[in-house]
């Protein structure tokens, strides 16, 4: 079940009040009035509930803001690109490099102002939570969600901003500066952290956090700020749960992940995700119907797919590169997401021409509501606790065995050939070699962006593009923008160099 079952869909108003709506399957909404954080009374158990759903609300991706999350880290980077259609209006920034503070508006909308509403929700939360009129032992717990919520929104705002306002209670000044960068990461680290030890371990709804969610998101941080011990240590406290391992199931079990109707089945691989549902357009992931190759689709040449009546097929279209095609090893299943070639609905196989290869990652799902399907966005995955720790051992002490173990473990679920370690005689020769892994492995959930940032060549990677060079792409633009709309509202927030 998703916890989405009971969502947020009012946006929330602090100030004079906050009102609060909580949603069953999107439909009927029971509102539990307004409260501020100076007012009297304890806060009952169904308006604790109706906030911390309210957190959520604003945590999730839905329609634009999931697209946007994967979109800016893909097609800025080098494996993917975007034509056509209204979509194409802002892909082209990120292809051409010359995104800046106002355009396109997804830097505002979803990578700075969604973050910073969920921050403002599990401030209001936690601003009332020790007051209010529910059970101790269920305090501890609401309070480690709002945490991890919000450190989780702080680490992927320092991801893409660097230093932010560090924004922790509703009465916080409007107009604060950025934050240091020792702030940042002590806040981050120590919220995740503290949260992480009054998690369950375990939760009956897919995108509730967990112990394992938060322990995952510090991974990941640590990996982006490489902070090697971290990120190790945080890797074998994931295995220590007992609670993950690779889905390994079936004659595809990489394509497999990313099938609507097995989220269940594949769930120990997936230690955190943003659930998404097709029945809802709002909340739904949208990315398959821009995947499609053409409008007159019908089937994959070995009938595997066959389109449904109900999937919308969208006039932008994402793309695939040849070179990261013709990349991956002949044997290894992952490439057989990627397509070049399809039947149309009149029976004739088309090769679809040069660098304009379709992903099929998302595989289409049957339960698809025009452009809307239920693919949940995969935020960490055991495969990547597998490279991550592979990647961090391979830092700290070069290559060895127990980190080309690891990477075998993902590759032989992929029936791509093992990798050995006579191979391999530098850390350098290594860390190219999961890079490109992680390409395979991750391309199109979100991931390439920050990992050619962590390894020093998202810059070079677009000057020196096989296909779509741009040689004055900046070092600047490892971080995005700070939105002008924000530098306009608050005199003491600074740009970031460059723009």
């Amino acid at each position: 079940m998703k916890i989405y079952n009971k969502i947020v869909v009012g946006a929330l108003a602090i100030g004079f009040g906050l009102t609060m709506t909580n949603c069953s399957n999107g439909i009927e909404t029971e509102v539990f009035g307004e409260i501020t954080a100076s007012e009297g009374g304890a806060a009952s158990a169904s308006t604790v509930n109706g906030l911390l759903d309210g957190v959520y609300a604003e945590m999730t991706l839905g329609t634009s803001p999931g697209l946007h999350f994967i979109y800016t880290a893909e097609f800025s980077a080098d494996h993917v690109w975007n034509e056509r259609g209204g979509l194409s209006n802002s892909s082209v920034f990120f292809l051409n490099w010359n995104w800046d503070a106002q355009n396109p508006s997804w830097i505002r909308t979803s990578l700075w102002a969604k973050p910073y509403r969920t921050i403002r929700n599990a401030n209001f939360l936690l601003e009332i939570i020790d007051g209010a009129d529910v059970p101790d032992a269920d305090k501890s717990r609401i309070r480690a969600e709002a945490r991890f919520l919000r450190a989780t929104s702080y680490a992927y705002l320092f991801n893409w901003f660097g230093t932010v306002p560090l924004r922790t209670s509703p009465q916080d000044d409007a107009a604060l500066g950025r934050a240091s960068e020792a702030e940042m990461l002590s806040f981050i680290e120590t919220e995740l952290a503290e949260a992480a030890a009054d998690l369950p371990t375990t939760a009956d709804e897919r995108g509730r956090a967990t112990r394992g969610a938060a322990y995952g998101i510090l991974m990941k941080h640590f990996l982006n700020t490489k902070n090697w011990t971290g990120v190790i240590q945080y890797a074998d406290l994931i295995e220590d749960l007992g609670q993950y391992s690779l889905y390994n199931v079936g004659d595809n079990p990489h394509r497999d992940l990313f099938r609507v109707p097995l989220e269940e089945a594949t769930r120990a691989e997936t230690i955190y995700a943003i659930p998404a549902i097709s029945a809802n357009t709002a909340l739904a992931n949208a990315v398959m119907s821009h995947s499609y190759p053409e409008g007159d689709y019908a089937s994959f040449v070995d009938g595997s797919d066959v389109w449904l009546p109900n999937q919308s097929i969208s006039g932008t279209k994402n793309r695939v590169y040849d070179f990261f095609l013709n990349s991956f090893d002949p044997n290894d299943d992952r490439r057989l997401q990627i397509i070049s070639e399809y039947v149309n609905r009149d029976g004739t196989t088309i090769q679809q021409v040069p660098n304009a290869n379709s992903s099929f990652k998302y595989w289409p799902d049957p339960n698809m509501n025009t452009f809307a399907s239920g693919h949940d966005y995969k935020i960490v995955r055991y495969a990547d606790v597998l490279l991550s720790k592979a990647e961090a051992l391979n830092e700290l002490n070069g290559p060895t065995g127990e980190a080309i173990d690891l990477i075998n473990q993902v590759r032989a679920r992929a029936k791509a050939p093992a990798i050995d370690l006579a191979s391999f005689g530098s850390t350098e020769a290594l860390r190219d070699a999961i890079l490109d892994e992680r390409g395979w492995e991750f391309h199109f959930e979100g991931k390439r962006r920050e990992d050619l940032i962590r390894h020093g060549k998202f810059v070079s990677a677009k000057q020196n593009h096989p296909v779509d060079p741009v040689p004055s792409a900046g070092d600047f633009r490892v971080l995005w923008p700070i939105p002008q709309a924000e530098l306009d509202v608050n005199p003491n927030l600074e740009q970031n160099p460059g723009y």
